[in-house]
């Protein structure tokens, strides 16, 4: 029996153990009412969203307003993944819609190795086991990461195993973490490799997205070469009525030459840049944006060429 931390208050449990659409709508109207009696949240990222975004100021505030109601949702999903009856949770994937589902099908057809990129957006790991339960019944889920499980992400990994798929997160810290991931891709495991993390976490790349030199890490490439995958890039997003997976174009990679590298990363980047300006209230990291950007060069003691760009961010977050 999951145990749910004893913080987590009698209202907010009964709310995430409504159907999803309700919950929603719930949520939604909570979240208007209280912020008509009491003033909205201002975490400070409409000055953000304004300066990366080149929004107006009243769109800027509008999206920082969408930021906090999609922050207080993704909580409510989380704990639903604990309180809601296996029965439930499935009934809840029925919402989760997928934008080209023929291409999942496909990729799912060929019986090659699948390494799924999204980014920290919407209800993920929720939108993840759906696309398992559909797509790749039967198949592993490994979720590719640097640290620890949070006794959070232990809890639901064991829920999600209960609604049919085999999910756990595997530490890649080493070669032989690396070498691992490599084996249980070759073994018919879906692997789910975040590509928005920042490049503190290896194998950095230029990607400037957004109109920065934001750089990402990097190891999707080398990833996909060793195994022979199918790259799929995603996008998950939060919807009134569910959930909706964008799909992006499904590619290889075919060597090591620094050319073959410098495409992948492109397509990587466009994928990032797509969906940060298609939801940009969803994303999970704007907190952390400084990380991707560069600092001053240390070696000559010149100043990177965005440093005017960081500092308006240092300031806006």
């Amino acid at each position: 029996m999951t145990v749910i931390d004893p913080r987590v208050g009698f209202l907010a449990r009964r709310i995430a153990g409504l159907p999803l659409r309700t919950r929603r709508s719930v949520l939604r109207a909570r979240f208007t009412i209280a912020g008509v009696l009491r003033g909205f949240e201002t975490p400070g990222h409409a000055r953000l969203f304004q300066r990366v975004l080149r929004q107006s100021a009243r769109e800027a505030r509008r999206l920082e307003r969408a930021a906090v109601l999609h922050n207080l949702q993704t909580e409510a999903e989380w704990l639903a993944l604990l309180v809601r009856t296996v029965p439930a949770l499935l009934r809840d994937t029925r919402h989760v819609a997928v934008s080209d589902p023929a291409a999942l099908e496909r990729v799912a057809a060929t019986g090659r190795p699948v390494i799924l990129t999204p980014l920290h957006m919407g209800a993920y790991v929720f939108s993840l086991a759906s696309l398992m339960v559909r797509f790749f019944p039967g198949r592993p889920l490994l979720v590719l990461r640097q640290r620890d499980d949070m006794p959070l992400e232990t809890a639901v990994i064991e829920r999600i195993r209960e609604v049919g798929v085999a999910m756990r997160f595997h530490q890649v810290t080493d070669r032989m973490g690396f070498l691992e991931a490599v084996r249980f891709a070759r073994n018919g495991a879906v692997v789910v490799n975040f590509c928005d993390l920042d490049p503190a976490y290896g194998a950095p790349a230029p990607m400037p997205v957004l109109g920065l030199e934001t750089r990402f890490a990097f190891g999707t490439d080398t990833l996909a070469r060793l195994t022979n995958a199918l790259v799929v890039p995603l996008a998950c997003t939060m919807e009134p009525k569910g959930d909706l997976v964008r799909v992006g174009p499904t590619f290889e990679v075919q060597s090591s030459a620094p050319d073959e590298r410098a495409r992948v990363a492109a397509l990587v980047r466009a994928h990032i840049e797509a969906s940060l300006r298609a939801r940009p209230e969803q994303w999970h990291l704007w907190s952390a944006l400084r990380d991707y950007l560069p600092v001053a060069d240390t070696v000559t003691g010149a100043a990177s060429p965005t440093t005017e760009a960081d500092e308006q961010i240092r300031t806006a977050a």
